[in-house]
């Protein structure tokens, strides 16, 4: 489970569960790896890695992998690993 984002401004959005292989995947963003990579790695198809990276991006309102890499970084998931 992951911290709310926040928006510019300190305003924190309503962030959905991540489930555990969605939480995978956040954690492998944050070490700068592609999709492909995280297929590989995690011996998943990339479509499928693909989807996970879509619902990470809509579950925290996040616009982009950075986000999801600096969202990872701020909660308690990087130290829980």
């Amino acid at each position: 489970w992951l911290p709310s984002p926040r928006q510019p401004g300190g305003t924190a959005r309503p962030a959905g569960t991540l489930s555990a292989r969605e939480l995978q995947v956040a954690k492998l963003i944050t070490e700068g790896l592609s999709n492909p990579e995280i297929a590989v790695r995690l011996d998943i198809a990339k479509r499928t890695v693909d989807a996970h990276v879509r619902n990470i991006l809509a579950k925290g309102g996040l616009a982009s992998r950075t986000q999801v890499a600096a969202w990872v970084a701020e909660s308690d998931y990087q130290s829980a690993t």
